[in-house]
């Protein structure tokens, strides 16, 4: 199983601002300047690249909450909408998803940074492709057709010429959805959200996107270990510093501390931290990224970046 991120922000698309971006030019170029110094001259472009810390070498992303998941036989799952979607779908399109194929979509909420990136998703619009939807979301397709009012987009939901169908999903039940063995439940999250259990082979991970653990909710975490054991792998919204996320109580997001708490109490193999602040620049959520995995025995923690691709 495949697992690539395409978005990995909260709330709101991101981008790289000017100054963060001559921000970290000038320190690339004061490292290249010190390497070609200390090389007599000599200077490997490749090789200096190699050595550039995680922060200069590439940013953390700036897109909106979209994961792909691929299984071993090629089959295609997408968690979520965000507006990482529209890299997705040129990557499908380059891959031939044109000459027919079908696309299976989990969607968690409808909170608009999870669901604004389908109507620019490419292959939504090609006949021979077939997407299917699935969420705990009685009315998802009606929140879909909302979304792409003429009042707000060009296009409506039903004039994407790709056939689509959307099926409800009960929570804490399992269904086979292709190749995967899918578990959705409860998050604790404003409007509510859906995290999902996602197997194949033997292997799963858990998706936690946009919820808000305190100390009192861990309990929730021993729950989900209790029912499916230790995942390999937990992806988890880690939006707040400690002391934002006791300024934003109700919010609806987690602080980095605390999930890195949930990452232990499931005994996860690895914790990707995602869903960043969009005030937070790439070296603010690098900092609190590093305060946070000093305090624990997890044997592997990472922070989620886009196009992070991890295997199962």
């Amino acid at each position: 199983m495949k697992i690539k991120l395409y978005g990995v922000r909260g709330s709101l698309p991101t981008p790289l601002s000017g100054s963060e971006y001559r921000e970290k030019l000038e320190k690339i170029l004061e490292s290249a300047h010190r390497e070609f110094k200390h090389k007599n001259g000599t200077f490997s472009v490749p090789t200096f690249l190699q050595s550039l810390s995680p922060e200069l070498l590439r940013p953390v992303g700036g897109n909106t909450t979209c994961v792909y998941v691929e299984s071993t036989k090629g089959q295609k799952l997408i968690i979520d909408c965000g507006s990482g979607m529209r890299e997705l779908g040129n990557d499908l399109l380059k891959e031939g998803i044109a000459q027919g194929g079908t696309i299976k979509i989990l969607v968690t909420h409808t909170h608009w940074d999870h669901i604004q990136g389908w109507p620019f998703f490419k292959p939504g619009y090609i006949p021979s492709v077939q997407v299917d939807f699935y969420s705990t979301i009685s009315n998802l397709k009606e929140r879909f057709d909302r979304q792409q009012n003429p009042e707000n987009f060009p296009i409506t939901l039903d004039e994407m010429m790709s056939k689509k169908t959307f099926t409800l999903l009960q929570r804490q039940q399992t269904v086979e959805i292709g190749d995967f063995k899918v578990t959705p439940f409860l998050l604790k999250h404003p409007g509510n959200c859906t995290g999902y259990h996602i197997e194949e082979n033997g292997k799963s991970f858990l998706f936690c996107t946009d919820v808000e653990v305190r100390e009192e909710d861990l309990s929730e975490f021993e729950h989900l270990r209790a029912k499916f054991g230790s995942p390999d792998m937990l992806i988890i919204d880690a939006q707040y510093s400690s002391e934002e996320a006791d300024r934003k109580i109700g919010w609806g997001h987690t602080s980095g501390r605390l999930a890195v708490r949930c990452g232990e109490v499931l005994g996860v193999n690895k914790l990707v931290l995602t869903h960043h602040e969009p005030d937070h620049p790439d070296e603010e959520i690098i900092r609190m990224f590093n305060q946070e995995k000093q305090s624990t025995a997890l044997s592997e923690i990472v922070l989620a970046r886009e196009s992070d691709i991890f295997h199962l």
